[in-house]
């Protein structure tokens, strides 16, 4: 697997394949998503901190510069970058609320604004945008300790990325750029507070959180599925169909 950043050493690096930029690369499925595209035969371009903030739009521009330049334009881009208050810590309804929205919904436009262009002068492209229920439902507080709030910035950046996939697909889709989304549930990585758990898959038709076997599968039907444009796959075990 060839995973490169933008780092000073990064030359000559090979071509073959098709190339997917993955943000947020290192994140809690950054490493899944790198490795799946991998597998499909991908090289993989991680942005990704400290080298690039999405939310800075000049070190985005200055990583898409380098990508173009050492590896290609890429034919594959997986919005993953994104940032929360998860329960437990000191957040509030508004906490956080610019920053939180500066990264995962600002930064994901700063970083397709980036590659577009040359993405179309090359014929078109993929661009996955990684949702989550949040972005379609409220958070249930029934699920949560005892006065925590749900941030509301990371709910409004999940549904923007939604609109964002279906503009690019209306604006876009005549000129070979199909975007989608892929949501998920709790994903089971081994860091879901156990209470938490308990009471969320109480409403969980299938009764279990998401398995990496889904997130990858999820990937690659949104990668791969010519006509799946403009929408929205929800991989969470039938909790948004109650």
């Amino acid at each position: 697997m060839n995973i490169w950043a933008l780092t000073e050493d990064n030359v000559n690096l090979p071509r073959a394949g098709h190339l997917a930029v993955v943000t947020g690369a290192s994140g809690q499925l950054g490493p899944i998503w790198c490795d799946e595209l991998a597998s499909m035969g991908c090289d993989v371009y991680g942005m990704d901190l400290p080298e690039c903030d999405v939310s800075q739009k000049d070190q985005v521009t200055a990583a898409a510069v380098h990508c173009c330049k050492q590896m290609g334009i890429p034919d594959i881009i997986v919005l993953n970058a994104a940032i929360d208050n998860p329960p437990g810590s000191k957040a509030s309804f508004f906490g956080n609320l610019e920053r939180i929205l500066a990264v995962n919904l600002t930064g994901a436009c700063n970083v397709v604004d980036a590659f577009l262009s040359a993405m179309i002068e090359k014929g078109g492209g993929v661009i996955v945008g990684i949702t989550s229920i949040m972005g379609f439902i409220g958070a249930d507080q029934r699920n949560y300790p005892g006065g925590w709030e749900k941030p509301v910035g990371y709910n409004l950046s999940k549904a923007g990325l939604v609109q964002l996939a279906r503009s690019l697909t209306t604006q876009y889709g005549g000129k070979g750029i199909r975007a989608c989304c892929i949501g998920f549930g709790p994903f089971d990585g081994g860091k879901l507070d156990n209470v938490f758990l308990d009471k969320f898959l109480k409403n969980v038709p299938l009764g279990r959180p998401v398995s990496e076997a889904s997130v990858r599968a999820a990937l690659r039907f949104a990668v791969t599925c010519p006509e799946f444009a403009g929408q929205t796959a929800l991989i969470d075990g039938g909790y948004c169909a109650l």
